[in-house]
């Protein structure tokens, strides 16, 4: 398919997940360019060794998460949750917070569900406390099962699927102001969400600079080299109150 790997063990992972796909029913021309930027993110990024290594704890809270959704989710916003849980540091309760805006976000604006831009935008106008103070990681267990959102968006229906894109693209367009404030390896995944809390009118540069600064500060605490996924949704559920 003309896909670039960081290793022959990426490369094995890829045509093994590829298999289990039922490709029959997916329509990779559906998908658009705007996927295979997002996706090629992953292909430049230095910190891919650590999401391979994180991966399976960061998903622990994922099955049990569904019970507090009421509309249709794309799976990785629910991960994006999941992971934000996943040093102890973050209560149940601020994901509960979370889940309730983005509903709220996406039925006042009559989208189909809550996709990544959305998950975006309710992080984005919920977040106002940028203070630091280090915590300890309490790693979850791995669940029996790890869920794979590798290639979940082939697998999504149309409305959902044409709705996450029109905001990603538009989203996008908010990348170079993102870009400007990073001065360190940030995932870029977490750039396209970050873009995407500026679709919010109520969310300004400056709030996502503090958020940046603060992922930052959880980086050098955990000893990680950079924004990964992980650090920054801890950083925006720590950054969110309780009441």
């Amino acid at each position: 398919m003309g896909n670039l790997h960081c290793s022959v063990y990426c490369a094995e992972q890829g045509r093994e997940r590829m298999e289990n796909l039922d490709l029959e029913k997916i329509d990779f021309a559906a998908l658009g360019p705007v996927v295979d930027r997002f996706m090629s993110t992953c292909q430049v990024c230095p910190l891919v060794l650590k999401c391979r290594e994180v991966r399976s704890f960061c998903g622990a809270y994922f099955e049990e998460l569904h019970d507090y959704i009421s509309i249709r989710w794309c799976c990785h916003a629910i991960y994006a949750l999941s992971a934000m849980l996943s040093d102890g540091s973050v209560p149940m309760n601020i994901v509960k917070k979370v889940i309730q805006k983005a509903e709220e976000i996406a039925r006042s604006n009559a989208h189909t569900g809550v996709s990544i831009a959305i998950l975006g935008m309710a992080e984005g106008e919920l977040m106002e406390d940028f203070s630091h103070t280090p915590q300890p990681d309490i790693q979850p267990e791995p669940p029996k099962e790890e869920h794979d959102h590798y290639l979940a968006c082939v697998q999504c229906d149309k409305k959902f699927m044409d709705e996450c894109f029109k905001l990603t693209e538009e989203a996008e367009i908010n990348l170079p102001r993102i870009d400007a404030l990073l001065d360190y390896p940030y995932c870029g995944h977490m750039r396209y969400e970050m873009a995407g809390m500026l679709l919010s009118p109520s969310i300004t540069i400056d709030k996502i600079k503090q958020l940046i600064n603060k992922t930052r500060a959880i980086a050098k605490e955990k000893d990680y080299k950079g924004g990964h996924f992980r650090i920054h949704y801890i950083a925006i559920g720590r950054s969110i109150k309780t009441t």
